[in-house]
């Protein structure tokens, strides 16, 4: 490529020439976005990006061109309206907003010295050439040189002004098509597409932390396509897809209620394995991380939760009430994933006693901080004031032990200074519930929109794993003959070895009563309680919970919960139900969770939160949508192929339909009418949509011709 634009370098070296993918106002006319050379004049900040950029705000949100994301009181983030567009949509993108345009004959001698340098390249070798034109009297706004030692290849973007939709005359475009490359209207085709902006605006190109404390967690879109000559969009017989971008973590999320325990558990993990490889005394315990906390994150006094558990565990030792599958987060009148996700976030997703310690221990900030608390805790129930409620599919060494001491022992003393002395021992103990309990809560609220019987599967490998989601679905139909189908989603777990739940027998001689229980030969088989008089010897790790499923498991939380927000988000912005939601669960779950995902681990979600995905979707969920004007339109007039008649050559000819400017300031500014005298929006028929035209020709013949004096 250098020695193509050698000349171009010598002779312009105040341009920027660089090598590139396509920019979005490229990308919007080619439908591609593969890699070009651009040539524009480098923008410094000016006048006309004032309206982006506040004097006060520093350096950094200078750049942010489509308004500081952070502008919004982050204590609004927990009454945001997911349909609500609070920043105005931007077709361009905020680097882009430094793209300034050359003079419109500048910008011709650029494209013929390169045309001259790939006279002589292949195809394959040959790049396109884009360079931004200033839109004077010409209105020119692009122009292209895509040429090679074959085919003299070029094209050019012009503004055609501001129209109503009604205005546009698809028919007559047609007949001008035909006309001009002499050829039957019935040989030119037309496709069509448009693109509806539901709800938010991408914000992927922000910082984490900026991405999770901007005022929307993600951008909805409907991209739609057909044949028809009409813009006006055929809601029936339209393709459509569903487009998203989530932001996994975003603070105005509900979904956080288990995330919150998956990134977690991510962080004890990794200092498990941490303790495990290099020694206890290589982790600092004061300093070691357990909730990632940054701008915008609430701080919690974990100790006060604590206290407030233990003073309401008291007062209803024996009333806990158990209900059906004991999730208080989903009853019979569950209808909508945010009802039961704000359950969640508001009252938990059990009455179950360590899943309620849990909700706390996970948002602790160290290490340090959860280990103290737990031994708070502990050292509670061992005092015999209450006696915490434990569901019965809660089979954890902690339930275990809490069971145990709440009835009182003599040797309560030991196994708290054991625990202490432990610190893999007694984070090992915690996370074993916590994942027993994100799993749990992942089954049951998926399940709300796949069968119980798949999203069961997904936690170990087996035989129906290598299934697709109809296959699997079917069988479940047969085997029901289309009735209802009861299954513990956790039957085929607890016998999986692959199961995180642990044969808990061992640890403590199952009694009847479950009164009174002195016998602690088991917690000494476990090592909480020494033969020897050290107290600070430490038990294995691998004697006590086998961590080694977890890596898998976490990484199954992690694909499940991208499945989740998408879900949430789509339920919120299309007002669609569980039954509208079901076909879109199974495209998800397809895509996310299976061996070509692109999440790997949790880690990966935690440093780049942002997620898009583009699914096929059904028309009569959106129906409702369609029927509103798009955000843009775009047409395109070609030959059929294999057209024998008229010029032999390729023409293309796409209109692009926009509410809003395809092209940054520093080039939009110098068309008329101003910007905002256009998709001014006093009623639907008024809404007035800028119009711009490119026309792309090749032909295969000599290369003896000016560039672009007479397209």
């Amino acid at each position: 490529m250098e020695s193509l634009l050698k000349g171009i370098f010598e002779n312009y070296p105040k341009y920027t020439i660089e090598k590139q993918a396509s920019p979005s106002y490229v990308e919007m006319y080619t439908r591609e976005n593969k890699e070009i050379i651009i040539v524009y004049a480098k923008a410094k900040q000016s006048s006309s990006t004032s309206e982006y950029n506040n004097k006060n705000i520093d350096e950094k949100e200078e750049l942010d061109l489509t308004g500081s994301p952070l502008k919004l009181d982050l204590s609004l983030h927990t009454v945001l309206d997911e349909t609500l567009i609070s920043d105005e949509p931007q077709l361009w993108r905020k680097e882009e907003v430094f793209h300034a345009p050359l003079d419109v004959e500048q910008a011709r001698e650029i494209l013929n010295l390169y045309n001259k340098s790939v006279s002589s390249v292949s195809q394959e070798d040959s790049i396109p050439m884009w360079v931004v034109c200033k839109p004077s009297e010409s209105k020119i706004l692009l122009i292209t040189n895509q040429s090679n030692a074959e085919e003299f290849a070029r094209g050019l973007v012009t503004y055609e002004g501001s129209m109503l939709l009604e205005e546009v005359d698809v028919e007559n475009m047609v007949q001008e098509f035909a006309s001009q490359e002499h050829i039957s209207e019935d040989l030119v085709t037309v496709s069509i597409d448009c693109k509806y902006s539901i709800s938010g605006i991408s914000y992927s190109s922000l910082t984490m932390e900026e991405q999770l404390n901007a005022p929307h967690g993600g951008v909805t879109e409907l991209y739609c396509e057909w044949k028809a000559k009409t813009l006006l969009t055929p809601f029936i017989s339209c393709k459509v897809h569903f487009e998203q971008e989530v932001a996994i973590g975003h603070l105005a999320s509900p979904c956080n209620a288990i995330w919150k325990s998956v990134t977690a558990l991510h962080n004890i993990n990794q200092l498990l394995v941490d303790m495990t490889a290099a020694g206890l005394n290589t982790v600092n315990l004061e300093t070691a991380v357990i909730r990632n906390v940054f701008q915008g994150m609430k701080r919690l006094n974990n100790t006060k939760r604590l206290n407030n558990l233990l003073n309401e565990t008291e007062t209803y030792t024996y009333t806990a009430e158990c209900p059906a599958g004991g999730c208080l987060c989903i009853t019979e009148d569950t209808s909508s994933l945010r009802q039961c996700m704000t359950s969640m976030s508001t009252q938990g997703s059990s009455n179950d006693f360590t899943y309620k310690l849990w909700d706390i221990l996970r948002d602790c900030e160290t290490a340090e901080e959860l280990i103290t608390l737990l031994m708070q805790a502990l050292k509670f129930i061992s005092s015999g004031k209450i006696r915490p409620f434990i569901d019965v599919n809660n089979k954890s060494y902690l339930s275990k032990l809490v069971l145990k001491l709440s009835r009182g022992h003599s040797q309560t003393a030991k196994v708290l200074k054991n625990l202490r002395s432990s610190p893999p021992q007694t984070l090992s103990l915690v996370a074993q519930v916590g994942m027993e309990k994100t799993m749990w809560e992942y089954t049951r609220v998926m399940s709300l929109l796949e069968h119980s019987f798949f999203i069961a599967g997904i936690w170990n490998t087996d035989a129906r794993s290598h299934e697709s989601i109809e296959q699997i679905n079917q069988t479940i139909n047969d085997m029901t003959m289309g009735g209802d189908f009861t299954l513990n989603p956790f039957e085929n777990i607890a016998s999986s070895e692959h199961s995180i739940r642990i044969d808990a027998e061992s640890f403590c001689i199952e009694d009847p009563n479950e009164l009174t229980v002195d016998d602690f030969a088991s917690l000494k088989k476990h090592g909480l309680v020494s033969e020897k008089k050290d107290v600070n010897e430490v038990p294995l790790i691998a004697d006590e919970i086998d961590i080694s499923p977890w890596k898998n498991l976490l990484m199954k939380f992690a694909q499940v919960h991208a499945c989740l927000e998408h879900l949430y988000r789509a339920e919120m912005c299309l007002r669609a139900d569980f039954a509208q939601l079901k076909p879109m669960a199974s495209k998800l779950l397809e895509h996310y969770v299976s061996e070509k995902s692109p999440i790997r681990t949790v880690g990966q979600l935690m440093s780049e939160p942002a997620l898009k995905i583009r699914i096929p979707i059904a028309n009569n969920v959106v129906q409702d949508h369609l029927k509103k004007s798009a955000f843009w339109y775009r047409m395109e007039l070609k030959k059929k192929a294999n057209c024998s008649e008229g010029i032999p050559r390729e023409c293309r000819m796409i209109y692009v339909f926009s509410q809003q400017p395809v092209f940054p300031p520093q080039v939009w500014q110098y068309l008329e009418p101003p910007t905002e005298e256009v998709a001014e929006l006093t009623t639907v028929e008024e809404l007035r949509f800028h119009c711009t035209k490119y026309v792309f020709l090749s032909n295969q013949v000599s290369r003896k011709l000016d560039f672009l004096n007479n397209v």
